[in-house]
C-alpha cells in the first residue's frame, strides 16, 4: 500500500526527460511545418516565374519597347484590340481598368456601360514589360470557358395555362420564387481566357459588401478557392509545381453583372482589357 502511493506521488511531477522528450517532439512539428512551408513557398514562386516565362517567350520576337513610352503603348494596344474586336459581327466586352469601366460593344458601339467599383489585379500584370504587355494586349483576347454562380441562359420551356386564373396562379407563385431567391443570389462569374489567365466579375452594390461577398467561405468563390488549394498541396506532395493563373477581379452592380453576363456569346466571346 505503502508503495503504491509513493508512485501515485511520483507521477504528479514532470521528470526533465519528459520536458526534454516533449520540446524534441515540439521542435520536429515546427520544423516539419517549416518545411512544408518552405517547400511550397519555393514552389508557388517557381509557378510564378514559369508563367512569367511563358508570355516572355511569346513576345520574344516583338521589337524592345522604350519603358517611357509604356503609356503610349497601352493605349496603342487598347485601340488597335478594339478595332479589331469591331470588325466582327459579334458583342464584345472592353475593359478599361485605368478609367474605371467596363462596357459591351458591337461593331465599335458602345452599347452599354458600367462604372467599376472595385478591382485587384494580381501583381504578376505589373512585372511586365511592354513587348509583352503588347503581345498580351495589343489584341482581343477569346474567351475559353465560362463559369458562373448563376444560370447564363434563363430561358425554360413551359407548359401553357389553360386559363386566365391558372396563367395568373403561376404568374404569382413564379414572382414569389424569383423574389425570394434574389433575397441569396449571388451573382460571380469568372472566364477563362485564352492567353492563361481569369477574369472573375462580381456584382455588388456596395464596396462593403463586395469585402463580405467575396471572403473565404462563399458558395461559388469558396469551391473556386479549394479547387485551388486542393492543386496546390497535390503537387506539394508530388514536389511539382503548382498551376499558377494570374487573375484580375472585377466588381460592379449586380443587375450590370447580369446583363453582361447574359448578352456575351457562349462561343467566340471576345474581350479586349487595358491595364
Amino acid at each position: 500500500m505503502k508503495e503504491s502511493s509513493t508512485e501515485d506521488f511520483d507521477s504528479l511531477f514532470v521528470t526533465e526527460e519528459d520536458k526534454r522528450g516533449r520540446k524534441y517532439i515540439v521542435l520536429i512539428i515546427v520544423f516539419f511545418f517549416l518545411g512544408i512551408a518552405s517547400i511550397y513557398a519555393y514552389l508557388s514562386v517557381s509557378a510564378v516565374r514559369g508563367q512569367m516565362q511563358v508570355v516572355i517567350d511569346r513576345a520574344a520576337d516583338s521589337p524592345a519597347v522604350n519603358s517611357s513610352l509604356f503609356s503610349e503603348l497601352k493605349q496603342k494596344a487598347w485601340l488597335e484590340s478594339r478595332l479589331k474586336m469591331a470588325s466582327l459581327d459579334s458583342v464584345g466586352m472592353s475593359i478599361d481598368l485605368e478609367q474605371h469601366i467596363i462596357q459591351l460593344e458591337l461593331k465599335g458601339v458602345v452599347v452599354m456601360s458600367s462604372k467599376i467599383r472595385d478591382c485587384s489585379v494580381s501583381g504578376f500584370f505589373k512585372k511586365i514589360d511592354g513587348n509583352v504587355y503588347f503581345e498580351t494586349f495589343g489584341k482581343p483576347l477569346a474567351i475559353k470557358e465560362f463559369k458562373s454562380s448563376i444560370a447564363k441562359n434563363r430561358f425554360k420551356v413551359v407548359e401553357a395555362p389553360k386559363d386566365t386564373i391558372e396563367a395568373q396562379k403561376a404568374a404569382d407563385a413564379a414572382f414569389l420564387k424569383e423574389k425570394e431567391a434574389k433575397k441569396n443570389e449571388n451573382v460571380y462569374w469568372t472566364v477563362k481566357l485564352d492567353k492563361g489567365f481569369d477574369l472573375d466579375i462580381q456584382g455588388i452594390d456596395s464596396i462593403a459588401e463586395a469585402q463580405k461577398k467575396y471572403e473565404f467561405g462563399k458558395d461559388f468563390e469558396f469551391e473556386r478557392d479549394l479547387k485551388n488549394i486542393a492543386n496546390s498541396f497535390q503537387h506539394i506532395l508530388k514536389f511539382s509545381k503548382p498551376t499558377y493563373t494570374p487573375e484580375i477581379l472585377i466588381s460592379i452592380p449586380e443587375n450590370e453583372a447580369k446583363a453582361i453576363l447574359m448578352a456575351l456569346p457562349k462561343t467566340n466571346a471576345l474581350i479586349t482589357i487595358k491595364i
